[in-house]
Protein backbone atom coordinates (compact mmCIF):
# COMPACT_ATOMS: atom_id res chain seq x y z
CA UNK A 1 0.00 0.00 0.00
CA UNK A 2 1.63 3.28 -1.06
CA UNK A 3 2.12 6.34 1.13
CA UNK A 4 -0.44 8.49 -0.70
CA UNK A 5 -3.18 5.90 -0.09
CA UNK A 6 -2.22 5.58 3.57
CA UNK A 7 -2.42 9.36 4.02
CA UNK A 8 -5.83 9.46 2.34
CA UNK A 9 -7.14 6.66 4.55
CA UNK A 10 -5.88 8.48 7.64
CA UNK A 11 -7.47 11.78 6.57
CA UNK A 12 -10.78 10.07 5.85
CA UNK A 13 -10.69 8.47 9.29
CA UNK A 14 -9.99 11.81 11.00
CA UNK A 15 -12.85 13.44 9.10
CA UNK A 16 -15.16 10.62 10.15
CA UNK A 17 -14.16 11.15 13.78
CA UNK A 18 -14.78 14.88 13.47
CA UNK A 19 -18.19 14.30 11.89
CA UNK A 20 -19.12 11.85 14.63
CA UNK A 21 -18.64 14.67 17.13
CA UNK A 22 -21.51 16.51 15.44
CA UNK A 23 -23.96 13.87 16.63
CA UNK A 24 -27.35 14.83 18.01
CA UNK A 25 -26.23 13.16 21.20
CA UNK A 26 -23.30 15.52 21.67
CA UNK A 27 -23.12 17.29 25.02
CA UNK A 28 -23.61 20.73 23.49
CA UNK A 29 -24.97 23.42 25.81
CA UNK A 30 -28.39 24.94 25.12
CA UNK A 31 -28.46 27.89 22.76
CA UNK A 32 -27.69 31.21 24.42
CA UNK A 33 -30.44 33.81 24.67
CA UNK A 34 -27.90 36.62 25.06
CA UNK A 35 -27.27 39.08 22.24
CA UNK A 36 -23.82 40.15 21.09
CA UNK A 37 -24.78 43.75 21.81
CA UNK A 38 -25.63 43.01 25.45
CA UNK A 39 -22.42 41.01 25.97
CA UNK A 40 -20.28 43.79 24.50
CA UNK A 41 -22.10 46.45 26.51
CA UNK A 42 -21.51 44.55 29.74
CA UNK A 43 -17.81 44.13 28.92
CA UNK A 44 -17.41 47.87 28.29
CA UNK A 45 -19.30 48.76 31.45
CA UNK A 46 -17.15 46.46 33.56
CA UNK A 47 -13.95 47.69 31.87
CA UNK A 48 -14.71 51.20 33.15
CA UNK A 49 -14.26 49.94 36.70
CA UNK A 50 -10.73 48.61 36.03
CA UNK A 51 -7.96 51.22 35.62
CA UNK A 52 -5.92 48.99 33.30
CA UNK A 53 -8.86 48.66 30.89
CA UNK A 54 -10.63 52.00 31.30
CA UNK A 55 -8.89 54.18 28.70
CA UNK A 56 -8.32 51.53 26.04
CA UNK A 57 -9.64 51.20 22.49
CA UNK A 58 -11.96 48.22 21.95
CA UNK A 59 -12.67 46.36 18.73
CA UNK A 60 -15.54 43.89 18.90
CA UNK A 61 -16.50 41.02 16.64
CA UNK A 62 -17.82 41.37 13.11
CA UNK A 63 -20.41 39.07 11.57
CA UNK A 64 -23.74 37.44 12.23
CA UNK A 65 -24.96 34.68 14.55
CA UNK A 66 -25.11 31.33 12.79
CA UNK A 67 -22.03 32.08 10.66
CA UNK A 68 -20.47 29.13 8.85
CA UNK A 69 -17.23 29.69 10.77
CA UNK A 70 -16.01 31.72 13.73
CA UNK A 71 -12.47 33.04 13.33
CA UNK A 72 -10.82 33.82 16.67
CA UNK A 73 -7.50 35.66 16.91
CA UNK A 74 -5.45 36.98 19.80
CA UNK A 75 -6.21 40.72 19.97
CA UNK A 76 -6.93 43.62 17.62
CA UNK A 77 -4.07 45.79 16.42
CA UNK A 78 -3.49 49.36 15.28
CA UNK A 79 -4.68 48.68 11.67
CA UNK A 80 -8.13 47.85 13.09
CA UNK A 81 -8.71 51.25 14.71
CA UNK A 82 -9.80 53.25 11.66
CA UNK A 83 -12.45 50.77 10.51
CA UNK A 84 -13.42 49.48 13.95
CA UNK A 85 -13.27 45.95 12.55
CA UNK A 86 -10.99 43.05 13.51
CA UNK A 87 -8.37 41.54 11.19
CA UNK A 88 -7.49 44.55 9.07
CA UNK A 89 -4.12 45.51 7.59
CA UNK A 90 -1.52 42.98 6.37
CA UNK A 91 -2.62 40.27 8.82
CA UNK A 92 -6.20 40.74 7.69
CA UNK A 93 -5.14 40.44 4.04
CA UNK A 94 -3.39 37.19 4.90
CA UNK A 95 -6.52 35.94 6.67
CA UNK A 96 -8.67 36.70 3.61
CA UNK A 97 -6.30 34.60 1.47
CA UNK A 98 -6.40 31.72 3.97
CA UNK A 99 -10.19 31.75 4.05
CA UNK A 100 -10.51 32.07 0.27
CA UNK A 101 -8.31 29.00 -0.19
CA UNK A 102 -11.03 26.89 1.45
CA UNK A 103 -14.01 28.65 -0.10
CA UNK A 104 -14.80 31.09 2.70
CA UNK A 105 -15.29 34.85 2.54
CA UNK A 106 -15.14 37.33 5.40
CA UNK A 107 -18.90 37.66 5.06
CA UNK A 108 -19.29 33.92 5.72
CA UNK A 109 -17.51 34.21 9.06
CA UNK A 110 -17.85 35.73 12.48
CA UNK A 111 -14.50 37.43 13.17
CA UNK A 112 -13.36 38.20 16.70
CA UNK A 113 -10.43 38.13 19.11
CA UNK A 114 -9.89 36.59 22.51
CA UNK A 115 -8.87 39.99 23.90
CA UNK A 116 -10.99 42.88 22.66
CA UNK A 117 -8.69 45.84 23.37
CA UNK A 118 -5.88 47.07 21.13
CA UNK A 119 -2.83 45.44 22.67
CA UNK A 120 0.41 43.64 22.03
CA UNK A 121 1.75 40.25 23.00
CA UNK A 122 3.44 41.60 26.13
CA UNK A 123 0.03 42.46 27.57
CA UNK A 124 -1.35 38.92 27.40
CA UNK A 125 -1.04 38.51 31.16
CA UNK A 126 -3.13 36.10 33.26
CA UNK A 127 -5.15 39.07 34.59
CA UNK A 128 -5.99 40.30 31.09
CA UNK A 129 -6.98 36.84 29.90
CA UNK A 130 -9.04 36.21 33.04
CA UNK A 131 -11.00 39.40 32.32
CA UNK A 132 -11.74 38.74 28.63
CA UNK A 133 -12.04 34.94 28.36
CA UNK A 134 -15.50 34.58 29.98
CA UNK A 135 -16.86 37.10 27.48
CA UNK A 136 -15.32 35.15 24.60
CA UNK A 137 -17.13 31.99 25.72
CA UNK A 138 -20.43 33.88 25.96
CA UNK A 139 -19.83 35.54 22.60
CA UNK A 140 -19.35 32.22 20.80
CA UNK A 141 -22.35 30.74 22.60
CA UNK A 142 -24.43 33.58 21.18
CA UNK A 143 -22.99 33.14 17.67
CA UNK A 144 -23.18 29.32 17.51
CA UNK A 145 -21.00 29.02 14.38
CA UNK A 146 -20.73 25.88 12.29
CA UNK A 147 -17.02 25.57 13.09
CA UNK A 148 -14.39 27.52 15.03
CA UNK A 149 -10.94 28.33 13.66
CA UNK A 150 -8.60 29.39 16.44
CA UNK A 151 -5.57 31.35 15.21
CA UNK A 152 -2.66 31.26 17.63
CA UNK A 153 -1.80 30.39 21.20
CA UNK A 154 -4.00 32.84 23.10
CA UNK A 155 -7.44 31.93 21.72
CA UNK A 156 -6.60 28.23 21.58
CA UNK A 157 -5.57 28.13 25.21
CA UNK A 158 -8.55 30.25 26.26
CA UNK A 159 -11.12 28.15 24.43
CA UNK A 160 -9.70 24.70 25.09
CA UNK A 161 -8.39 25.45 28.59
CA UNK A 162 -4.96 24.09 27.79
CA UNK A 163 -1.39 25.19 28.39
CA UNK A 164 -0.07 23.36 25.34
CA UNK A 165 1.49 25.51 22.60
CA UNK A 166 -0.21 25.94 19.24
CA UNK A 167 2.48 23.78 17.63
CA UNK A 168 1.12 20.81 19.60
CA UNK A 169 -2.58 21.65 19.26
CA UNK A 170 -2.80 22.47 15.55
CA UNK A 171 -3.65 19.99 12.83
CA UNK A 172 -6.44 18.11 14.63
CA UNK A 173 -10.02 18.95 15.46
CA UNK A 174 -10.99 19.52 19.09
CA UNK A 175 -14.52 19.67 20.45
CA UNK A 176 -15.51 23.01 21.93
CA UNK A 177 -19.04 23.33 23.35
CA UNK A 178 -20.28 20.76 20.85
CA UNK A 179 -18.56 22.55 17.94
CA UNK A 180 -15.49 21.38 16.03
CA UNK A 181 -12.50 23.68 16.59
CA UNK A 182 -9.34 23.73 14.49
CA UNK A 183 -6.32 25.51 15.96
CA UNK A 184 -3.64 26.80 13.60
CA UNK A 185 -0.97 29.48 13.34
CA UNK A 186 -1.94 33.16 13.44
CA UNK A 187 -1.91 35.08 10.12
CA UNK A 188 0.37 37.70 11.71
CA UNK A 189 2.84 34.92 12.58
CA UNK A 190 2.85 33.78 8.95
CA UNK A 191 4.00 37.26 7.94
CA UNK A 192 7.03 36.78 10.17
CA UNK A 193 7.62 33.13 9.29
CA UNK A 194 6.22 32.21 5.84
CA UNK A 195 7.59 28.67 6.21
CA UNK A 196 4.54 27.89 8.39
CA UNK A 197 2.11 28.51 5.52
CA UNK A 198 2.25 24.86 4.47
CA UNK A 199 1.16 23.69 7.93
CA UNK A 200 -1.72 26.19 7.94
CA UNK A 201 -2.78 24.94 4.52
CA UNK A 202 -2.83 21.36 5.79
CA UNK A 203 -4.99 22.46 8.72
CA UNK A 204 -7.34 24.45 6.53
CA UNK A 205 -7.84 21.57 4.11
CA UNK A 206 -9.37 19.66 7.02
CA UNK A 207 -11.62 22.63 7.71
CA UNK A 208 -12.65 22.67 4.06
CA UNK A 209 -13.49 18.97 4.15
CA UNK A 210 -15.62 19.35 7.25
CA UNK A 211 -17.44 22.41 5.91
CA UNK A 212 -18.38 20.40 2.82
CA UNK A 213 -20.71 18.35 5.05
CA UNK A 214 -22.64 21.38 6.35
Amino acid sequence: MNCVLLIQIRNNYLLTVAMSNLSLFDDAPPASDETLESINAELLQRAQTHPQFKERIYIFGEGQPGARAAVVGESPGAPDIESGKPFMGPAGDMLVKILAAVGLKRADCYLTNAVKMISNGDEMTPDVLAFFTPYLHRELAAVRPGIVISFGNTPTRALLRTKKPISQMRGEFHTYQGIQLMPTFNPAYLLRDPSKKREVWEDMKKVRDLLAHF
